[in-house]
């Protein structure tokens, strides 16, 4: 026979572990456990043998907006509030790494996110999004943060070629911010660069006759890619600074 179930809140109220609007923000803080495990969507239900714990706050709670730090495998959108659907499905719990921080995965950690460094869809690497709306608005001013990109490209490069990429200062008509340009190997360039708009690093290659086979984002100011797995996202961390 199926056990009655009821709502979490109210199953909380009655066993009087606070009050209605007390319990449905410990929910949302994810300080509620039931059976051992954390429940942090309003309107779960539970049945009566079924254990509620209230977990005390603590250091590692969660602050009220999150930044998240991803590693876009290429082929995915990334730049802007349209893409969000597809990048919500890449910030599984599963996928979580702990990084910097001991912030607790909440389901509200990955709503209402918005894209704050935005990056090619045919570029892999370090994408940050953003709950806190201050802070998508200072990292908007790009030349204010240096962004660095490894770039394989499709044949081997000359001896002058990463110089002669270092003075360009115009791609299709537009002027760019200086930028730096290094040689890794025969078809590896390492960009630095304080300015970055759609297909500007494939323009700024066939400008010189090169084609890209990838290309990744591995750093936006003072924050790397790291061993962050492709696919995978981690919590900015409490004292990390772009």
């Amino acid at each position: 026979m199926t056990q009655e179930t009821l709502r979490l809140s109210k199953r909380m109220v009655e066993l009087g572990l606070c009050s209605r609007r007390e319990a449905d923000e410990l929910i949302e803080q994810g300080r509620v456990q039931v059976d051992g495990r954390t429940v942090d969507l309003l309107g779960s239900r539970v049945t009566p043998t079924q254990h509620i714990a209230v977990l005390p706050a603590t250091a590692s709670a969660a602050p009220e907006r999150v930044t998240l730090l991803l590693n876009k495998p290429a082929g995915v959108r990334g730049w802007n509030a349209d893409d969000m659907l597809g990048l919500s499905a890449l910030l599984r719990p599963e996928q979580l790494h702990a990084g910097g921080s001991d912030i607790r995965f909440l389901k509200k950690h990955v709503q209402r996110q918005q894209v704050a460094v935005p990056l090619d869809p045919n570029a892999s690497g370090l994408l940050v999004l953003t709950q806190d709306g201050r802070l998508a608005q200072r990292l908007a001013q790009a030349q204010d943060f240096e962004q660095e990109f490894l770039v394989w490209v499709t044949a081997d490069l000359g001896a002058d070629t990463a110089s002669l990429l270092g003075h360009t200062r115009e791609v299709g008509e537009q002027t760019i911010r200086p930028l730096k340009v290094t040689r890794q190997s025969d078809r590896q360039l390492r960009v630095l660069l304080r300015e970055y708009r759609p297909g500007l690093i494939p323009a700024l290659c066939a400008s010189v006759g090169l084609g890209v086979a990838s290309y990744k984002r591995i750093r936006v100011g003072r924050l790397a890619l790291g061993d962050l797995p492709e696919g995978g996202w981690r919590y900015l961390g409490q004292y990390e600074r772009f």
